[in-house]
């Protein structure tokens, strides 16, 4: 089967084999479109493209240093809006024969898109790559050198050719009607033109117009059948249009051409928000089929089994996703959980105190210990516990964001809020102590609610000066009530813009719905 589309493939440059020189490549710059793809760009800009380089025999990268130099005197900080004159300039300075930049966005914790936009100093042409790379090193330079690398040839120049650079020239700069407009016109002039079509099909999507998009990915699907990369794109415009069926659809086909293990995981997860438990699980399965130490697919089944309350066949999957995600709190609150409901627990807590005393360095064993004791209610065990992680890692913000959960639990929100802040200090993207804030501000919003009911009550039934006191006190408790809810209203959303784990968000939106009742319920009357 077809993986790639064929203006992924073709990038602008004279071909070193025609004129036998070295072709000189600018990188200007590589941004990440969030935070999930700092690593891989880093990685990119600092040895990826080096090391890349220095590999090849036909092309010379220009000095990373002078590149960085020129951009910034350039007076640009986004490259999305800098036009072919501005690019030609830099490159001119920079004696390249090839200017190259993009963007990189996360796919999964593991996976990314680099989306490469090449301009060629001869043909003052653009042309966009795109490709997926893995966070390891080795796959990830080998992805570089497969997609961006191989195959570097002099852009044709010919009447489709231009038009194509150009409808993707004006695509990469957010310029969607010229896009679209471009695109249209190559289609007359080729009916058969997969790019085209497939473009229109992502102009439409991004316009959220999914009929129309729809229609353009079935027309390149007429034009190159069974193309991978269209079938994942229609899948996404079926999902938008809620046609679940005809995404799996799409996505069965790949999954049993290729053997993607990735692709029987987007399965599932669509089988599961139909709740077709029966075929998530199958699709789940077929993942760890084809790879059997998928942790995603592992912590697919491990969640899926927890929803429908299968905690014993639910633990050998926390376990080993434990392995793979041992930061991941969510999960090892559930696996904590599911010990106890299996009456499990003291077991795990034996094995625990077990592995301490062989390894007394063990970071997971006492965060798991920790775990196990605020499970079972036993909240200061969880603290001496978590203490003695501060003696092995003092700057792990890990280590107070479990102590501040252990205090909420305890209801001392001053020490939970205290330790929270310190996990925020340490690291600032991590979502989970904004999301205790936001617990702990929603309780001392409902404890001054309460206090406004109770206080509404009495002063029913109260007169004079008595009433008016307990009016005044009624008030400041609904005012101090709303203003709690706000701020765990704020803390929330700093939630949500650190995380994008299904169970996690799924919760926020509970949360943010529960917090949208309690603010209306009192907000400041007019009268």
């Amino acid at each position: 089967m077809k993986r790639i589309i064929p203006f992924f493939l073709a990038i602008i440059l004279c071909s070193t084999f025609l004129y036998g020189e070295n072709q000189k490549v600018a990188v200007l710059a590589f941004e990440k479109n969030d935070r999930e793809s700092d690593y891989v760009v880093s990685r990119l800009m600092k040895s990826d493209f080096k090391e890349i380089f220095e590999e090849n025999e036909n092309l010379d990268m220009v000095d990373m240093k002078d590149s960085k130099k020129v951009f910034s005197e350039s007076g640009y900080s986004d490259l999305s809006y800098v036009g072919k004159e501005e690019i030609a300039k830099m490159g001119e300075t920079l004696g390249a024969d090839v200017v190259i930049w993009g963007n990189v966005s996360a796919l999964t914790a593991s996976e990314f898109k680099v989306l490469a936009k090449v301009f060629s100093m001869k043909s003052q042409d653009v042309i966009a790559v795109t490709f997926n790379v893995k966070k390891d090193s080795e796959s990830r330079q080998q992805a570089i050198k497969d997609n961006l690398i191989a195959k570097i040839e002099e852009f044709s120049g010919g009447e489709i050719d231009k038009l194509l650079g150009i409808g993707v020239q004006h695509f990469n700069s957010k310029n969607y009607p010229s896009a679209e407009e471009t695109f249209k016109n190559l289609l007359e002039i080729d009916p058969n033109n997969l790019e085209a079509s497939f473009y229109l099909g992502l102009i439409y999507y991004i316009d959220k117009n999914y009929p129309e998009s729809e229609n353009y990915y079935l027309k390149a699907l007429e034009i190159d059948p069974g193309n991978t990369d269209v079938l994942d794109y229609l899948s996404q415009t079926y999902l938008k249009q809620r046609k679940y069926q005809e995404a799996i659809d799409a996505l069965t086909e790949i999954a049993e051409n290729d053997g993607d293990q990735t692709i029987w995981l987007k399965i599932g997860n669509i089988y599961e928000e139909m709740e077709y438990f029966e075929e998530a699980m199958e699709s789940y399965e077929n993942a760890l089929y084809l790879d059997e130490e998928f942790a995603d697919a592992q912590l697919a089944i491990a969640q899926l089994h927890y929803r429908q309350e299968r905690f014993e066949a639910a633990i050998p999957y926390f376990e080993l996703a434990s392995t793979a995600f041992p930061d991941d709190d969510d999960l090892q609150k559930k696996l904590a959980s599911c010990y106890k409901k299996t009456g499990n627990l003291e077991n795990a807590i034996i094995q625990y105190e077990s592995i301490i005393a062989e390894q007394p360095d063990n970071f997971r064993a006492y965060v798991n210990l920790a775990g196990a004791y605020n499970e079972m209610e036993r909240y200061q065990k969880a603290l001496e516990t978590s203490n003695k992680l501060i003696e092995i890692a003092p700057d792990d913000p890990r280590v107070y964001i479990l102590i501040s959960s252990t205090y909420s639990f305890l209801k001392n929100f001053a020490k939970a809020e205290e330790n929270a802040n310190k996990a925020i200090q340490l690291d600032p993207e991590l979502y989970q102590p904004y999301r205790i804030l936001s617990e702990i501000y929603q309780s001392r919003g409902y404890a001054q609610y309460e206090e406004f009911l109770r206080l509404e009550e009495e002063a029913k039934s109260a007169y004079g000066k008595e009433a008016d006191e307990l009016v005044d006190k009624r008030d400041l408790a609904k005012s101090n009530a709303y203003n709690h809810f706000v701020r765990s209203k704020e803390y929330l959303e700093e939630t949500k813009t650190r995380t994008d784990n299904r169970s996690e968000m799924k919760y926020i939106e509970s949360r943010e719905n529960t917090l949208n009742k309690l603010m209306e319920a009192t907000k400041k009357d007019f009268f």
